[in-house]
């Protein structure tokens, strides 16, 4: 549906599309802005404008900085306006550009997110009048934060396209409002890769070796990465430092002492292995301590006509053709001379929302050259895994998505407080862009070798909830270790593609990022109805059975169970539906049970 409107006092006219995205449940909506007069015009529009019907509302928000993403709250809407806010610079350093909201008078919730990474807002309002407050209709906006907060400045004949906004509406459940999001996500945004199909199990460098590694250490890595199942291995950040991997940034020409031979000497030994060969890059950001930000301040955004510093490196300026033409000369010399098969690109950096700029719209030039420099390089190279990251999960969005194949989650990796990280990143996203890895006891990947299995298995499981790796001191593992470990890794081979074409359903709430506490579950149930995978975690201070309804099974089907491969026999759907019970004989254990239809 395409509708344009016409301002009668002034030279703006708006074109807003709508778009019904096959049968996922969700409908897309996008502006563009249109300047149609002889002057300069300025204007601010949300992408998202919704006029909800009376009733009593809750809010559901996820919320959480470095090492705390996607935390997930729900409060009631009183009186008056409720504004969220991203001014950062990255898209979900404090809350994700995504909410639901459930109207318990008339049972629907809405649930919509923003495919954009720079700053936004939103707000939910109801002023208070004469009236009961549930007898007034809620209003409900989303849309991207011009620099400076202030608004855009459109040049006469200059059209501008906001960010799109993705919306859903459910009689159902929080789960069935994300499920349609998810649907929406795997059909029409997520960036398709086959050589990611199903998604890829990585061993990463970076816990164990933080920030200096040489060839003999990656070697080592690499020779037990291969024999416990790795697909493919990533050399993280400090592979191309002398000093400080941070303030070197943008020379990315491999340290001649830790790596005499180039990174090509890895990257063959890794494929002897039969392993891809993955490489770090910060390719947005230059150090203050590299030549090429000393050579080319001013590829950097800029305020007062100074590059932008946080505090040790700069963030570059997509606009500019220059600054794309030189991380494209990069990628394509690690592809042409490494052999890289996987890119993870990070961005660690808070650059705000003040810029060198009269239109306001600075940031937003930069996100949107920087998208279509991904494309750029996925179309040069179809079968290279392009990894975003930043900091953790800082930078994650529906925008983002659409133009890489996978994000790291989170840097916090101990496991306790992961399971929360879990739960929130599934919530708002499908389970294959949510990567995590398993890196020990403690985050120099250090694993306790005399505890039990059952904790190596938490251990190992936490992180598998979508695509997975693992980053640990491997090289001081016993054989007992190795061999749980080779174990896993072929269970989660066994799960991956079921997995992340399933429905999720989160059956217990969300645990406690600092003291998670009870069970926590999650289900993986197939479109078909013929399977369903059933993930579950026995926390502190916890019983050692659980029961919880089971979703997306036919009631008529008769299900074989199996709990970690062991067979428990069969139910029926209709039983499971209406209560699964689970069972772990200590806390901080995970069981994976596994239901196939059997007729």
């Amino acid at each position: 549906l395409q509708l344009v409107y016409r301002a009668t006092r002034a030279s703006l006219e708006i074109e807003a599309r709508y778009a019904a995205m096959g049968d996922t449940g969700v409908i897309t909506r996008r502006l563009t802005l249109a300047n149609t007069g002889a002057a300069p015009i300025r204007v601010r529009v949300d992408s998202l404008a919704l006029e909800l019907p009376p009733g009593d509302y809750d809010l559901s928000y996820l919320w959480g900085g470095w090492g705390r993403e996607r935390q997930l709250a729900t409060e009631p809407l009183g009186p008056g306006r409720r504004d969220f806010i991203s001014r950062r610079g990255r898209s979900t350093n404090g809350y994700a550009s995504w909410f639901s909201l459930h109207n318990k008078t008339l049972g629907v919730r809405y649930a919509a997110e923003l495919a954009y990474s720079g700053n936004w807002e939103m707000s939910f309002e109801r002023y208070p009048g004469s009236a009961p407050l549930a007898a007034d209709n809620l209003d409900a906006r989303m849309g991207m934060r011009f620099d400076s907060g202030g608004v855009l400045t459109l040049a006469p004949g200059r059209r501008f396209e906001l960010p799109a906004v993705a919306m859903t509406a459910s009689a159902g459940s929080l789960d069935d409002a994300a499920n349609h999001l998810h649907r929406y996500q795997r059909e029409f945004v997520i960036a398709p890769n086959a050589a990611n199909q199903p998604p890829l199990v990585q061993f990463n460098s970076w816990y164990p070796f933080q920030g200096k590694l040489t060839i003999a250490d990656t070697r080592r890595l690499a020779d037990v990465a291969a024999g416990i199942g790795a697909e493919v291995f990533v050399l993280d950040a400090g592979w191309y430092n002398q000093k400080d991997w941070s303030r070197e940034l943008g020379d990315y020409e491999a340290d001649p002492v830790g790596f005499p031979g180039g990174l090509a000497e890895l990257g063959d030994y890794v494929r002897s292995k039969g392993m891809k060969f993955g490489i770090w890059t910060e390719i947005e950001n230059l150090g203050t301590g590299s030549k090429t930000f000393r050579q080319h301040p001013d590829w950097c955004l800029a305020a007062d006509r100074h590059p932008l510093l946080s505090p040790d490196r700069c963030q570059m300026d997509f606009a500019k053709p220059e600054v794309r033409a030189w991380a494209r000369a990069v990628l394509d010399r690690l592809v042409r001379e490494a052999g890289i098969g996987w890119v993870k690109i990070d961005f660690n950096i808070d650059i705000g929302d003040e810029f060198d700029s009269a239109a306001g719209d600075r940031l937003y030039n930069h996100v949107m050259a920087y998208y279509a420099w991904l494309d750029e390089l996925r179309a040069a190279y179809p079968n290279l895994i392009v990894e975003n990251c930043s900091s953790g999960g800082l930078r994650f969005d529906l925008g983002i998505i659409a133009h890489t194949n996978a994000t790291w989650l989170s840097d916090q990796v101990l496991p306790k407080p992961s399971v929360q990280l879990a739960y929130g990143c599934t919530l708002e996203f499908a389970p294959q862009v949510c990567n995590h890895w398993m890196v020990g006891d403690k985050d120099d990947g250090e694993v306790v070798l005399s505890n039990p299995p059952g904790w190596w298995d938490f251990l190992f499981r936490v992180p598998m909830n979508g695509q997975f790796g693992i980053s640990s001191r491997v090289f001081d593992w016993s054989p007992p270790l190795r061999i749980r470990a080779a174990e896993n890794v072929a269970m989660y081979k066994r799960l991956r593609t079921a997995m992340m074409r399933a429905d999720v359903y989160h059956l217990t709430p969300s645990p406690d990022h600092d003291q998670p506490a009870g069970w926590m579950a999650l289900e993986y149930a197939a479109p078909e109805r013929d399977r369903a995978i059933v993930m579950a975690y026995r926390l502190g201070k916890s019983a050692g059975t659980e029961t919880w309804k089971l979703f997306g099974l036919d009631p008529q089907s008769e299900y074989a169970i199996q709990a970690d491969g062991r067979s428990l026999g069969t139910r029926s759907g209709r039983e499971l539906s209406a209560g699964f019970t689970v069972q772990a004989d200590a806390e901080w254990r995970a069981v994976v049970y596994e239901l196939q239809a059997v007729r």
